[in-house]
């Protein structure tokens, strides 16, 4: 289906014309993106340090986070299970940073939370200052749904993003995905799909 892909192309030239922007799309579609999944590590408990998930990302949680358990309790926003092909949650501490082995343009997640409660999305520079950040509240269809929650993260104009960090009670988060290219790449094959498209119409109409 054409549609997403198109939507996805106005976010991204949304986004070129600011500093940068809050996104609630997944960035596995574009070209040049690499998607992190969780689902080799098999409920395995960071207490201390880091873990390599490969692709060039670190996982850091803390206290009791964990890369793939068996299933998360999110109250009203039902439960997120293995069914996802694994998920990283935060412990005690609340927190989760995916940092990156070089720059990105974009990094992006799909995420949920204990009910009732927020997550903090924020985008960490070099020096670890944070570049954007976003606060986040998503609500489930039920509370007996399953494996519900929403893509977000943020599309730069400079790739400067060094980490994704998540803050929250009873955070949960999957298919973490960054992007090399410039968000120019993008917006430049949005032009050229506005071209095609312009140019099908005119047709049309002479037609």
């Amino acid at each position: 289906m054409k549609f997403p892909l198109i939507a996805a192309a106005a976010l991204m030239a949304a986004s070129v014309s600011a500093q940068a922007a809050q996104i609630n799309y997944s960035l596995d579609s574009l070209a040049g993106a690499t998607v992190i999944g969780f689902d080799s590590f098999d409920g395995l408990v960071n207490t201390t340090g880091t873990i390599d998930l490969g692709n060039g990302v670190v996982f850091s949680g803390g206290l009791d986070a964990e890369l793939s358990p068996p299933v998360r309790d999110l109250g009203d926003n039902g439960a997120w299970t293995f069914g996802l092909n694994g998920f990283a949650a935060s412990g005690t501490s609340g927190t989760m940073t995916f940092t990156f082995d070089a720059l990105k343009a974009g990094a992006s997640a799909f995420v949920s939370h204990l009910g009732g409660e927020s997550l903090l999305i924020e985008a960490l520079g070099l020096s670890g200052n944070v570049l954007e950040n976003a606060t986040v509240t998503f609500a489930a269809s039920s509370m007996y749904s399953y494996d519900e929650g929403t893509y977000v993260g943020f599309l730069r104009n400079t790739t400067d993003i060094k980490s994704l960090r998540i803050t929250g009670v009873g955070a949960v988060a999957d298919n973490v995905t960054v992007a090399v290219p410039e968000p120019e790449t993008y917006m430049l094959a949005l032009v050229g799909l506005s071209v095609l498209l312009g140019a099908r119409q005119q047709r049309r109409k002479q037609d």
